[in-house]
C-alpha cells in the first residue's frame, strides 16, 4: 500500500512539474512550423507555405507573435510527340513535335499579433488575439511548341517540310492564369496549446480572417512562325507574327508565292486589374509544432 501511495505521489509530482514548466512566463520566446498531416492529395506533412511563427510574452499572459511566410515553386513540363506513317508504300508523312510550359510562383507575407493567454488548464494553455499582416504573390510563366512534319513521296524521297514554333510569354500571372497579387490581412482568432512534454507542444487555431488585395493587369507576348520549305531547303512559304496583349499590338510579316508583305495592326490593349475583398471563418488545417525556450 505505501509503495502504491509513493508512485502516486511521484507520479502527481512529475505531472506538476511539467505543467509548471508549460505555463508561459514573462521573456518566454516561443517558435513553431506548421505542418498539414491529413492531406489526401499526397502532401502528408508539407510544411503550410513556409510558414514560420514566432512569440515572446511581454507578461505571464500577454505575448506578441511574428508571423513570416516564403514559398518559392518553379514547374516545368515537357510533351514529346511523334507520329510515324505506318504505310510507306504511298505517299507518307512524319510528325515531331515538343511542347513544354514553364511557372513559376514567389510568394511572401508577414503579420504581426497580440495574445492574452489564459490561465493554463493541466497542460492546456487557451488564448484569444488579433493580428494585422500584409502579403504578395508573384506569377509568371510561359509556353513553347515547336513541331515538324516532313511529307515524303511513295518512293520515300522528300517532298517538302512544314515548321511550327510559337511562344508565349506572360507576366504577372501563370499559364493557367493565376494572377499576381498584394493584400492586406487582419484575423481576430482563439486557440489552444497542449504541452506534450516540457516545453514541447502542438496547437490548433481558429477565427475570423478578412483579406482584402490588388491584382495588377496581366498580360502575354507571343511570337509565332510557320514555314514551308521545299525538297532542296529554300522557303516558299513563311508567316512570322510578334503580339503583345499589352499594348494590342500585331506585327505580321509573310511570303508567299515570292511575295512579301509587311502588316501592323493595333487592338485594344487588356486592363484588367483588380481588387478583392474577403472575409471568412478559418480553421487551421494543420497542426503547429512549437517550442518555447
Amino acid at each position: 500500500m505505501k509503495k502504491v501511495l509513493m508512485l502516486m505521489a511521484l507520479s502527481l509530482g512529475m505531472f506538476s512539474v511539467a505543467n509548471a514548466q508549460s505555463e508561459p512566463k514573462k521573456g518566454d520566446v516561443a517558435v513553431e512550423v506548421g505542418f498539414s498531416p491529413f492531406r489526401d492529395n499526397g502532401e502528408t506533412f508539407k510544411l503550410n507555405e513556409g510558414m514560420l511563427k514566432g512569440r515572446y510574452f511581454l507578461t505571464n499572459k500577454d505575448a506578441l507573435r511574428l508571423k513570416l511566410g516564403f514559398g518559392l515553386d518553379n514547374e516545368n513540363s515537357k510533351t514529346n510527340n511523334f507520329q510515324d506513317a505506318n504505310d510507306k508504300t504511298r505517299s507518307y508523312s512524319i510528325y515531331n513535335g515538343t511542347s513544354e510550359k514553364k511557372n513559376k510562383c514567389t510568394k511572401f507575407s508577414i503579420a504581426l499579433g497580440y495574445e492574452r493567454h489564459f490561465k493554463t488548464i493541466k497542460r492546456f494553455d487557451f488564448y484569444a488575439g488579433a493580428e494585422l499582416g500584409y502579403g504578395l504573390e508573384s506569377y509568371s510563366g510561359s509556353e513553347d511548341n515547336e513541331n515538324v512534319t516532313t511529307y515524303y513521296n511513295a518512293k520515300g524521297i522528300l517532298e517538302q517540310t512544314t515548321y511550327h514554333h510559337d511562344t508565349k510569354e506572360y507576366k504577372n500571372q501563370n499559364t493557367s492564369g493565376r494572377a499576381s497579387s498584394h493584400y492586406f490581412t487582419g484575423a481576430v482568432f482563439t486557440g489552444v496549446d497542449f504541452y506534450v512534454y516540457k516545453n514541447l507542444y502542438l496547437g490548433a487555431e481558429l477565427g475570423i480572417s478578412f483579406k482584402t488585395g490588388k491584382s495588377p493587369n496581366t498580360y502575354y507576348t507571343k511570337y509565332e512562325e510557320d514555314r514551308t520549305t521545299n525538297a532542296n531547303g529554300v522557303d516558299t512559304y513563311y508567316y512570322l507574327s510578334n503580339y503583345s496583349s499589352e499594348t494590342g499590338v500585331k506585327t505580321t510579316t509573310s511570303m508567299s508565292d515570292n511575295r512579301t508583305s509587311t502588316q501592323t495592326t493595333i487592338g485594344a490593349a487588356i486592363s484588367n486589374e483588380t481588387t478583392n475583398t474577403s472575409v471568412k471563418l478559418y480553421i487551421e488545417p494543420s497542426i503547429r509544432l512549437g517550442w518555447k525556450f
